[in-house]
């Protein structure tokens, strides 16, 4: 067979060819056509790179299966339900000594989930008929309130507060929507007595919505220990989770109870400081007045009222008209505590502490005398034919020094100390107020309630910037014996009176003492707070005390001699309306020497001098020193 011979032909473009300059010249070039290995780094690189990845792929599926998982699956189950916070059992509050102030009592709550009524219009008619049967209202009137409700909210409460038995036929009924919560309502101990200490709970309203805290179910302190330490009773919120479909029951995560408080408060002391103001009020037909008692060696309040009082039970439920206008819109301000946010004139009750600045500055010593106690003529610096006659509360003559001043609270001695008179220069009202200043009186002391109110010590700048008006002799007289325009709290004035009993330390008043949680644990102790001394001697503190103990001797408070151990002490009445009323103020502390208690109590809007703060002193010290002489008895026969 005849094999043809194949021709092959290569056809070259002209203007690839390269001539032999360009072959010269890319042979200097740093680029060959010739293929080069991959360096080994690059593998170890991407095989390092691709290795992190998995790594991390690895650790991200493990944290979120294993260590997160918990985290996830409530976040899934979320997802897929209705979930509702369940409120915590606020802590409790104790006395001193254990006594429970406060208690969570059960209550059950009736709660609706408004998506799960959208069904037959006939049955959910007549489901909502039979619970409404159960709760004793009209048909009608819980389908409005479901339907309102349901516009506003996907669940919300539709009854609180059922009787056990309803709760029970509910949850036999088993209605779909409907579901019983398990709740505490909160319960005050003899609430009107220790309503101005403990406060009370309220819902919640759109104003707290800035702490992400709150739910709308939730309740709030509005008052006293409640609001004050609100973050630590408030406890955790559970959960219910309403699963969407049919497959699941209902899961819960239970709330966590809140930390307790333990007080300084002696509930069997507070109980008596209590009645014994009400009786002096009941009888006098008055409904003003405060009342205060601490231990003076660390500032503890040990009982505290103010009337009028009101009952913080009544908050644990809706507000009638009544009850609201005799809470908010009383002239006499039941919710106004009066020992820590009220202002009075101290009356002859600053007596003692003028005396103390006096000795301090050299203006008397406790030898120095005024002939007698009737009247004191200031003559007018612009008119010598006009003057003006200060006078005392009583006609006393002969001679008066420190003591016997301060034992029969004679003003016109005080004047002498506070503007001069005689061969007496007076302190000065600028002295006057520095030592006022020094000593806290136009501070807030600190104590642990809401609403605490700074005392204020009038100066001559501010009566000019103020009033427009320059300052008088006339001015520091009142000032000297506790009127004109001074201004403090009972709390000061107890505090001050401490610090007196006890050598010159002032003490932060304070009221609750440890904080602990369900098991009794000790979580935080609050130390004793010293804020500073008395601007004064040693010498004269001791002094001030012999001379308030000569009161209770010799003086206006000798109605304290029946006592069982010696008291020092001091009166005072302030004039609220000339020659109209007055009020009745008493400080004391007990036993003069190594002082246990210091009581201060006011009664506003007296028609005369009766002596009632010294009358409700009295029988408090009495039933308190009684108690701790047959407490020792007791313990001795053991």
């Amino acid at each position: 067979m005849l094999k043809l011979k194949k021709t092959y032909r290569i056809s070259v473009d002209e203007e690839e060819l390269s001539g032999p300059e360009e072959t010269l010249m890319d042979s200097g070039s740093g680029y060959a056509d010739m293929e080069r290995p991959i360096q080994d780094s690059v593998f170890r690189v991407s095989f390092i790179g691709f290795a992190l990845l998995i790594g991390a792929v690895f650790i991200f599926v493990f944290k979120i299966g294993v260590i997160d998982g918990k985290y996830f699956s409530d976040l899934a189950l979320k997802n897929r339900s209705v979930n509702f916070a369940i409120p915590p059992p606020r802590g409790i509050i104790f006395d001193h000594f254990g006594a429970a102030l406060t208690k969570n009592v059960p209550s059950f709550d009736l709660l609706v989930v408004s998506r799960e009524l959208k069904g037959d219009a006939d049955d959910t008619g007549e489901t909502i008929s039979k619970v409404a049967q159960i709760l004793n209202l009209p048909g009608d009137s819980l389908a409005a309130l479901i339907a309102e409700s349901s516009k506003k909210e996907s669940m919300f409460f539709a009854a609180k507060g059922l009787e056990k038995d309803q709760a029970l036929a509910i949850k036999y009924l088993n209605p779909g929507g409907f579901y019983i919560i398990s709740n505490t309502k909160r319960q005050y101990v003899d609430g009107h007595k220790f309503s101005q200490i403990v406060g009370y709970t309220g819902q919640v309203s759109k104003n707290d919505f800035w702490d992400d805290y709150y739910f709308p179910t939730d309740t709030i302190g509005r008052l006293g220990l409640e609001a004050q330490y609100e973050k630590y009773l408030r406890g955790e919120h559970g959960n219910i989770f309403f699963i969407k479909d049919d497959s699941g029951n209902n899961t819960a995560n239970e709330p966590n109870v809140g930390n307790s408080l333990i007080t300084t408060i002696d509930f069997s002391l507070q109980k008596k400081l209590y009645d014994e103001v009400f009786e002096v009020l009941r009888q006098t037909n008055l409904s003003r007045a405060a009342a205060v008692i601490q231990n003076p060696n660390t500032g503890a309040v040990l009982g505290l009222v103010s009337f009028p009082s009101f009952d913080n039970n009544l908050f644990n439920d809706d507000l009638s008209v009544n009850d609201y206008k005799r809470l908010f819109e009383n002239p006499s301000k039941p919710l106004f505590n009066r020992i820590i946010s009220g202002l009075y004139n101290p009356g002859s009750t600053i007596k003692p502490f003028m005396g103390l600045a006096a000795l301090e500055e050299g203006t008397v010593t406790s030898k120095d005398t005024i002939q007698d106690c009737i009247s004191l003529t200031v003559p007018n610096p612009y008119n010598p034919e006009l003057s003006r006659t200060f006078s005392n509360w009583r006609v006393e003559y002969g001679p008066f020094n420190l003591k016997k001043a301060i034992a029969n609270s004679c003003n016109i001695y005080f004047f002498a100390v506070g503007g001069g008179l005689g061969k007496i220069k007076g302190l000065g009202i600028e002295k006057i107020a520095g030592y006022l200043g020094k000593a806290f009186a136009d501070s807030v002391l600190g104590i642990d309630l809401p609403g605490e109110e700074a005392g204020f010590v009038p100066t001559p700048d501010w009566k000019l910037s103020n009033r427009g008006e320059n300052w008088y002799l006339g001015d520091t007289y009142n000032v000297s014996i506790g009127q004109g325009d001074l201004l403090i709290t009972p709390l000061w004035l107890n505090s001050y009176t401490s610090a007196i009993a006890n050598g010159g330390t002032f003490y932060q008043p304070r009221i609750v003492d440890k904080i602990i949680d369900e098991n009794k644990n000790v979580l935080e102790t609050m130390n004793i707070q010293i804020l500073g001394r008395l601007p004064f001697r040693s010498e004269f503190i001791d002094e001030i005390k012999n001379d308030m103990r000569e009161a209770v001797v010799s003086g206006t408070a000798q109605l304290l001699n029946g006592l069982p151990v010696k008291a020092a002490a001091k009166t005072g009445t302030a004039e609220v309306v000339k020659g109209r009323s007055i009020n009745s103020l008493f400080v004391s502390f007990a036993p003069l020497e190594n002082p246990e208690i210091a009581i201060t109590v006011l009664i506003e809007g007296s028609a005369s001098n009766q002596g009632l703060a010294v009358r409700v002193a009295n029988n408090v010290l009495k039933w308190y020193f009684e108690r701790m002489q047959n407490e020792k008895v007791k313990t001795q026969d053991n």
